[in-house]
């Protein structure tokens, strides 16, 4: 299963989530957040971990040129939409830098799951490909990084709306393929005690966290990291990780 340890913010925690085994480290570059780093920063994370793992730029409503010109300066390998990007916004960027992955994050509310299932086809019809989709919990004025976990009842309701779009999109009557769904990565409130649970219960694709493998915000323990990874290594997943 795919592990991003996301929300970091120095050199050597990017290297304890190498040595842990994670696949991706998640930077965060929304100004507004307490795991916020500079270009700098990234830089120097980027060339620690190289190419052994993902390396994901996350964004909160930040200009399309300013995220272009992130993703080339840091060499970020995918982008994470945050916020409330619209989708000419994101098919922006997909043109600007085709070969970087995109992923989506929505922030699940009840009965949200419609909501987000629409938005999901509205960017498949725009052309933007979708490496995965990752769920987050709502929080009002919050924009990830919480340590709320998603409702599992709201999970398993988006699951079947996706599934719906997947029974859509394959019986459209046209005489073209259906559009892949994207990969499910759940995020929000995970632990080294309760990733395990989760997994079970959603058979996500990917796991996500950030505040559950910190002593603070931004600084990670690299014990934690450990165990979050056995611990999500231990489930039996219904696939091999692979790279976004």
């Amino acid at each position: 299963m795919w592990i991003k340890i996301c929300g970091v913010t120095n050199v050597d925690d990017a290297q304890a989530i190498v040595a842990a085994g994670a696949d991706a480290v998640g930077l965060n570059f929304y100004a507004g957040s307490k795991r916020f780093i500079s270009a700098d920063v990234a830089r120097r994370i980027r060339d620690t971990v190289k190419s052994k793992l993902d390396v994901v730029g996350v964004f909160v409503n930040s200009p399309v040129d300013e995220v272009i010109d992130i993703v080339r300066c840091v060499q970020l390998t995918a982008v994470q939409f945050h916020g409330d990007e619209t989708t000419v916004s994101m098919a922006t960027v997909h043109e600007a830098c085709p070969d970087v992955a995109i992923v989506r994050a929505f922030r699940l509310r009840a009965g949200g799951a419609v909501d987000v299932v629409q938005s999901i086809r509205e960017l498949q019809q725009n052309g933007v490909p979708l490496a995965a989709v990752l769920v987050d919990a709502f929080v009002a004025d919050e924009y990830g990084g919480t340590g709320h976990m998603v409702d599992a009842d709201l999970f398993t309701e988006f699951k079947q709306q996706l599934n719906c779009l997947a029974d859509a999109t394959g019986h459209s009557g046209m005489d073209i393929p259906p559009t892949p769904l994207p990969r499910v990565i759940l995020a929000g409130g995970l632990t080294p005690e309760t990733v395990a649970a989760a997994v079970d219960v959603a058979q996500p694709w990917g796991i996500d966290t950030a505040s559950g493998v910190e002593t603070s915000p931004g600084v990670k323990s690299s014990e934690k990291i450990r165990r979050f990874v056995n611990a999500v290594r231990s489930t039996k997943p219904s696939h091999q990780p692979d790279r976004l």
